[in-house]
């Protein structure tokens, strides 16, 4: 990769038709308060910031600066929006006289640049656009001509007076300009019937006007010169009419003139700075903007790949399911959905069309029923692309996706899919994940995205490995079980804090050496873990309900317990001795506050949850059952194990119920 960096001026910059967008865009963020202070930042003359491009084969991506770039192209293009990001920032009444807005704009707009300049006066500051403070003195007196920035904010000011006020029926501005009465067309009206002023229709039109004017005119644009103009453009109703209406307006007409043409020559001079990458790697463009751009929203790996000619070639022959997928996957982005469908579309949703009935990957129906984009769905498509095709997750090992010719995108990414979904519902079929699937906590939730694409990635080429069993045989009840000791493996690893370090490079490994991985965890280290785990601590290190969570539900799977009335019910782990009871108290150890005997899955829905609740002050009947199914405790127990003083009884009962489950029913559920 190399990069350098330059100046450009900012209107090339807004009108490069070259400079391509990535295919995936995060949603716009920023409010009218940002975008007004950005055009003070533009008619002050000020530094706009900068963003980055990164160029490969020949073609510009723009990986950040989209919501600058459309805030910039905005102020420009559209003085009614600008006035009312200025009408929202300064808080002026839509019906406020012209003193009363040129008052208010410049106390806010000066309150605003003081406080800016104490906050440049703080060394380690960084503003808003991503530019280091100088702290020369005597340059930043010479840094700026003050007439000319006094010059640009009262041309803000004026754009906002010749468009104040704005009623439904159109701005002050519009109105000046809106001869439609006269002519049965309008450049800037192209709508025959009912037609409207386009505001930035509008103002291009008075730019090409003041052009004509320069050019024909001596650069005067008279009265004369403004009504010939019109007839010659546009085809007149009632010429004498026209000619009067511009009469009457015309000291507005010619401050409108003046105003676009003043603010055109601000944009005309800015310039914004670029830092133009060539070639660069997901990483490299994420690590150099998060050193630019402390206070922007992190760019996403799947962000950096749209942006690559690799990702971006049209893939054909695509079902209409699958278009239909990508297609409600851009309106949840609030995008539009391009023409073509790419290579990246494909892997963006490649998540959604698996069939595991949520067993492996979490649900997210929930987000886009909210027409939302859930970023760890399409991110876990190219992860579980590149576990299969790169080894590995990483986004080195999905960048190495470019690199693998092989992949046929219109054939073999659908046949991976369908065998994957045969791997799910062979896996869907077992006993052991049945149950387990029963308590509705995908492994990615359960113990995070790598496990889980390890867990699938492995069962695949297990399957691959076994001939691609389809039907119930000898090879799928191998795979089950080989699945079934896999996951015992991945609950225990968790647990044990195994998975250390990066779990890309492990979960890498584990896939490159995957017949290890479907041997089981000797039972001596098991029941080991779970000695320890009851009173709290394991090899040195006090337990945490995170690492106990797997555990927990592994527990209920192999002692063949499912949720009881789960309709409308959620579960997650609650303390039977609830955790303030061991606050202060010196004659009980506080490891058992969060040691497994001390841990059960209960209901989490607010109006039954036990939450800080001794169990005998429960008083929910149904609420009862589930604790006494859950724990193994009975309801005439309930006062009993209330009282934190019995916790060695409760220990002695429930770490017997672990320790049964973790050696005689573990080596059942393993062996079947």
């Amino acid at each position: 990769m190399s990069y350098i960096i330059e100046p450009m001026p900012l209107i090339s910059f807004l009108e490069d038709g070259k400079l391509r967008l990535p295919r995936f865009q995060r949603k716009a963020t920023w409010d009218k308060k940002q975008n007004f202070e950005l055009a003070i930042s533009v008619f002050q003359d000020y530094p706009v910031g900068v963003v980055i491009v990164n160029q490969e084969q020949k073609i510009s991506w723009l990986l950040d600066g989209r919501q600058r770039r459309s805030a910039l192209s905005s102020m420009r293009d559209n003085p009614v929006e600008l006035y009312e990001w200025a009408r929202s920032y300064i808080g002026f009444a839509k019906t406020a006289d012209e003193l009363e807005v040129k008052s208010k704009y410049w106390e806010k707009v000066e309150r605003y640049l003081q406080t800016e300049e104490v906050a440049d006066n703080d060394e380690d500051d960084v503003n808003q656009y991503g530019e280091d403070d100088e702290s020369d003195t005597d340059a930043e007196e010479n840094s700026f001509d003050s007439a000319k920035q006094r010059r640009g904010l009262q041309t803000l000011l004026d754009i906002i007076l010749m468009v104040h006020q704005n009623k439904p029926s159109g701005s002050k501005w519009e109105q000046t300009f809106d001869f439609r009465k006269y002519f049965s067309r309008l450049k800037y009206a192209p709508i025959k019937n009912n037609s409207k002023i386009e505001p930035k229709a509008l103002r291009r039109f008075i730019l090409e006007l003041l052009k004509a004017a320069e050019q024909d005119n001596e650069g005067e644009c008279t009265q004369d010169f403004f009504v010939e103009y019109y007839l010659q453009n546009f085809d007149v109703k009632d010429q004498d009419k026209f000619e009067k209406d511009v009469s009457i307006k015309w000291d507005n007409i010619l401050n409108s003139l003046d105003v676009v043409d003043r603010s055109e020559k601000v944009f005309t001079d800015a310039r914004i700075g670029i830092i133009r990458l060539t070639n660069a790697t997901p990483l490299d463009a994420q690590n150099i903007f998060s050193r630019i751009n402390r206070g922007g929203t992190q760019l996403k790996a799947e962000e950096l790949l749209s942006a690559k000619p690799y990702w971006n070639k049209s893939v054909n022959l695509v079902e209409q399911a699958v278009v239909d997928r990508i297609k409600e996957m851009y309106k949840n982005l609030g995008i539009p959905a391009p023409d073509s469908i790419v290579r990246w579309d494909i892997a963006a949703t490649f998540i959604s069309r698996i069939k595991d009935e949520n067993l492996i990957f979490d649900t997210y129906e929930d987000v886009r029923r909210k027409k939302e984009i859930s970023m760890d769905e399409i991110s876990l498509g190219f992860k579980l692309l590149s576990s299969i095709y790169a080894q590995g997750m990483s986004n080195k090992q999905v960048s190495e996706l470019e690199q693998n010719e092989s992949i046929k995108w219109e054939s073999d990414i659908d046949e991976l899919l369908q065998q994957l979904n045969t791997v799910c519902s062979i896996l869907l079929a077992d006993t052991f994940f049945k149950f387990y699937q029963s308590w509705k906590r995908s492994i990615t939730k359960l113990m995070g995205n790598a496990i889980a694409l390890e867990f699938l990635t492995i069962m695949w080429l297990d399957w691959k490995d076994r001939g691609c069993p389809s039907s119930v045989s000898g090879e799928t009840k191998a795979l089950q079980r080989d699945a079934r000791i896999l996951f015992d493996k991945l609950v225990f690893e968790y647990a044990t804090k195994t998975w250390r370090g990066s779990g890309d490079s492990k979960m890498s490994s584990d896939i490159k050496n995957w017949k290890q991985r479907v041997t089981p965890v000797d039972s001596e280290d098991w029941k080991n873990f779970i000695t320890g785990a009851c009173m709290g601590n394991y090899n040195g290190q006090d337990t945490t309900i995170k690492i106990l969570k797997p555990v927990l539900y592994y527990y209920y799977v192999i002692t063949n317990c499912s949720p009881i009335n789960q309709v409308n019910v959620s579960f997650d782990v609650d303390h039977i001795i609830p955790k303030d009871r061991f606050v202060g108290n010196n004659m009980v150890a506080q490891t058992y506050r969060d040691s497994l005997i001390n841990l059960a899955l209960l209901p989490t829905k607010d109006n039954i949850s036990k939450k800080a609740k001794a169990l005998n002050e429960i008083t929910d009947s149904w609420l009862k059952l589930q604790i006494s199914t859950y724990t193994g405790i009975k309801e005439a127990e309930f006062e009993q194990y209330s009282d934190i003083a019995n916790i060695s009884l409760l220990y002695n009962a429930r770490s017997k119920l672990f320790t049964i489950a973790f050696t005689s029913n573990r080596t059942t559920a393993l062996s079947k």
